[in-house]
């Protein structure tokens, strides 16, 4: 366990006795999404030292108890069972697909709220959910509209696709692929490749030889930039899309030449408005320099989870679980960075529109925007 803290007690202004709140955060500190686990993380450190500042909820301090789950489905799970057994109050966390699938019969069976922040695949909810709910939206609204945005606005006629073969590149593979086809279109080339594969030639030969004009890309750091990198050094000049899996500073800091103009999906950006350029310079001030760079697209989807829907519901449904859960069923609000009012549905799925981002001189800006 990393970043583990002591549960303790205090006292609040009426004299008696408040246990803490513990949130639990399952996060890959360690393999191959160490970088989407330290935003993770680090998102959380900030909102719950936030709410600490201000006097924590009705009295009771917040605290963090954070587990390394090595990116790893099988190890995630065994963080899951270990976070469900020490009487966490809610687990805020879990990146990618393949883990979360794994953790969310354990949510479950121990009856704990499990709000997910990092897995887009459509299967982690569904009306069978009573207590996995998730703050980002699902590969089926994502991977969609990002076959929309390369035929139409890209106006790109060429696409072929390249996905990791674990849950969450054959989820958005298929997705796109029968989206291209609503349209008339199919894909020039499909290839795929294992998570923690490092060499992509044969694969890009293949792209290069079927002429694409576009490669949806539907996979992770650090296999993504590393596809970049080495289809430019092909020859290849296809452009770049992709969905969430993407949206990671660590893309352009792994291929800043070969990920420009890079075209994909995501669900924060500190050009959205003032309040979210406020929030991500402020997050920088508190995290760079420090052993890890500062993330803020990953920072933003925990550190919102926790400051703008499990605080309210722990504010004002308590510990008790079942309350809990009732609460976030019923939320409604406003989160940073996102236009509008957000809702979850009758499957767990929080409702809110993602963003279309673009690879600009060396940050996420968003798509069409003169910035």
């Amino acid at each position: 366990m990393a970043g583990a803290v002591c549960v303790g007690v205090l006292w609040s202004p009426g004299g008696a006795i408040a246990a803490d709140i513990t949130l639990g955060v399952i996060a890959g500190m360690t393999g191959p999404g160490a970088s989407y686990g330290h935003g993770i993380a680090q998102g959380a450190e900030m909102a719950v030292r936030e709410i600490n500042a201000a006097g924590g909820i009705n009295g009771r301090k917040l605290k963090l108890l954070v587990v390394d789950d090595a990116s790893s489905p099988a190890r995630s799970a065994i963080a899951m069972r270990r976070l469900a057994a020490s009487n966490v109050d809610m687990i805020v966390g879990g990146w990618g697909s393949p883990q979360v699938l794994a953790n969310m019969d354990i949510a479950e069976q121990s009856g704990i709220p499990y709000l997910v922040v990092g897995a887009t695949h459509p299967q982690i909810t569904s009306a069978k959910n009573h207590w996995t709910f998730r703050v980002i939206q699902s590969d089926r609204v994502m991977t969609e509209q990002l076959a929309g945005v390369a035929m139409k606005d890209l106006g790109l006629k060429r696409i072929a696709v390249i996905s990791d073969s674990n849950d969450y590149g054959v989820a958005n593979r298929d997705i796109f692929i029968a989206a291209l086809a609503r349209s008339g279109a199919s894909a020039v080339e499909v290839q795929s490749y294992q998570t923690t594969d490092q060499d992509f030639t044969a694969q890009l030969v293949r792209i290069q030889a079927a002429g694409a004009d576009g490669v949806a890309i539907f996979g992770t750091i650090p296999a993504a930039p590393t596809i970049m990198n080495q289809a430019r050094s092909l020859g290849i000049k296809a452009r770049f899309v992709g969905t969430g899996g993407l949206a990671n500073e660590t893309l352009i800091s792994s291929a800043p030449s070969s990920s420009e103009g890079t075209v994909l999906m995501t669900y924060f950006n500190e050009d959205t408005d003032a309040e979210a350029r406020a929030w991500a310079a402020r997050y920088r001030r508190e995290f760079s320099g420090g052993g890890e760079p500062a993330r803020p697209v990953l920072a933003a989807w925990e550190y919102r989870a926790i400051r703008s829907i499990a605080a309210p519901c722990l504010g004002s449904a308590g510990s008790d679980r079942m309350h809990l859960r009732d609460c976030i069923a019923a939320w409604r609000g406003k989160l940073l960075g996102v236009k509008g009012e957000a809702h979850f549905d009758k499957t767990g799925q929080l409702v809110q529109s993602p963003l279309v981002v673009e690879v600009r001189e060396g940050a996420f800006r968003l798509h069409g925007s003169k910035q």
